[in-house]
């Protein structure tokens, strides 16, 4: 976060092949460790998993442009300690041990309370993808993460926080100008898949997703952006030869509206997401109850700058929770789904706001951003699967789960690289509904939730 800009890449090779230009450079090196006490949490890890204890993670690779060709081979592994702590177990005996205790039919997704009973750790192709130029359009293969929407902690529909989709995709290189202002967009044709610890059956372990995201500003250069984004999973895979493992049954979906708005003149920053599953509301439905199934993730940032460094001052608040006006009226939570066991997930961790289904969240940092460093705080809440609580026996106030933290975070810039270091305590109160009240021989569990995360990666500019 300090105010330098990111190094140009390591070029090792340029010159010409057939008298095309080639360049062939080596990707920044990007490494992450995370300890965390008390319990895991699916937040902020990309697409690795952090469970309690020690976990690592590290990418580099190497990239090529030929001409319109370009190429990039990134490979990612990440490990995860994952020492024991306490978890529910699902009622439901066709699923797996550590299968979420709150998501089953027909509130159903893949998010294990656990990746196993030790520890764990995985290598894919990471953020490796091949595609071709011609004019403003680029089109290829891809296994990359993706941000879709302005969101700084978590986006609705596809977020970083989740293992890439391996997909086929067209996309704008750039914004088209038009009369009536400038367009980008992309669209994309994928794989996702289960956990190893959902359910023991290989009949489902694939769904295909497909996926579109357009925006719009008055011009390329605007510091106005609004967007649009559709996304359908089915079961089955769109690229399968078996006639049984096409896709087919019914679609899960999302829409999402985004907008953002930046004054480089004021340092003044706002973004606004708001999505729904399903189709769109008919007439009197949206009359009746315009928010039911509606949910946002919304936040701002203003920059002060002086002479010295700029105080960069940030909030956000997300509310995935579904309302319960009607009574008797079946209430699904988002990013579950009646139809595909596994919900709106990849590899057992939310494909969108990492917080997950039921989430409600706050979070606000305060940081000193100088040229080569940077000095910060911060504090959140996080109110958990907030939905499933209303399905439980006595699901009185006092037993919301919910995280209340703070900490600290610096980081250091060096040749163009930024090694940061953040540290928080806080406690999962009530973890998994558990408290006393009204319920003789229950017990309460508040869980202590210390954290340290390290980072290396290159530095980047906070504009």
């Amino acid at each position: 976060m300090c105010l330098v800009q990111p190094a140009a890449l390591q070029s090792i090779v340029s010159g010409n092949i057939a008298g095309q230009p080639l360049h062939i450079a080596v990707q920044p090196t990007i490494a992450r460790s995370a300890i965390l006490g008390g319990v895991d949490d699916p937040r902020d890890d990309g697409p690795a998993w952090n469970g309690r204890g020690a976990n690592y993670f590290v990418r580099t690779g190497i990239s090529a442009d030929v001409a319109w060709f370009h190429a990039v081979v990134a490979p990612q592994f990440w490990y995860a300690q994952n020492k024991p702590y306490e978890v529910f177990a699902l009622a439901d005996t066709s699923r797996r041990g550590f299968a979420s205790p709150w998501y089953s039919s027909p509130n159903s997704i893949d998010l294990p309370s656990r990746f196993g009973a030790k520890a764990f750790s995985e290598m894919d192709l990471g953020e490796t993808a091949l595609w071709a130029s011609v004019g403003p359009v680029d089109a290829g293969v891809s296994s990359s993460t993706q941000r879709w929407g302005p969101g700084e902690r978590g986006t609705l529909i596809i977020g970083a926080d989740a293992p890439g989709i391996p997909r086929v995709f067209v996309r704008t290189s750039r914004p088209i100008r038009t009369p009536v202002g400038a367009w980008s967009g992309s669209w994309f044709l994928g794989t996702l898949t289960e956990s190893r610890f959902f359910d023991d059956s290989s009949d489902n372990d694939r769904r295909g997703i497909s996926a579109m995201n357009i925006a719009w500003s008055p011009s390329d250069s605007s510091s106005f952006v609004v967007g649009l984004v559709h996304a359908a999973q089915r079961s089955g895979s769109y690229f399968s030869s078996d006639s049984l493992k096409k896709i087919h049954g019914p679609a899960q979906q999302i829409n999402e509206a985004y907008a953002q708005f930046r004054d480089p003149v004021s340092g003044i920053r706002a973004w606004a997401e708001v999505g729904r599953a399903g189709a769109l509301p008919k007439d009197r439905q949206f009359f009746s109850i315009p928010y039911e199934g509606l949910v946002y993730v919304v936040g701002a940032d203003r920059a002060l700058s002086s002479r010295h460094g700029t105080v960069l001052v940030s909030f956000e608040a997300a509310n995935l929770e579904q309302p319960t006006d009607v009574r008797g009226a079946a209430i699904q939570d988002f990013y579950t789904s009646a139809n595909i066991p596994q919900g709106w997930s990849q590899r057992g961790q939310p494909l969108g706001y990492s917080a997950g289904p039921g989430a409600n969240t706050q979070w606000l940092s305060v940081d000193w951003l100088a040229r080569a460093w940077s000095l910060g705080a911060f504090a959140e809440r996080v109110r958990w699967n907030e939905d499933a609580l209303i399905r439980q026996f006595l699901a009185y106030p006092n037993r919301h789960d919910v995280t209340v933290r703070g900490g600290l975070r610096t980081g250091v810039v060096w040749r163009g690289t930024e090694f940061s270091l953040e540290g928080s305590i806080g406690h999962r109160i009530n973890y998994l509904f558990q408290n006393t009240t009204y319920i003789p021989g229950y017990r309460t569990v508040d869980v202590s939730i210390p954290s340290l995360r390290f980072a290396i990666a290159p530095a980047v500019s906070i504009r």
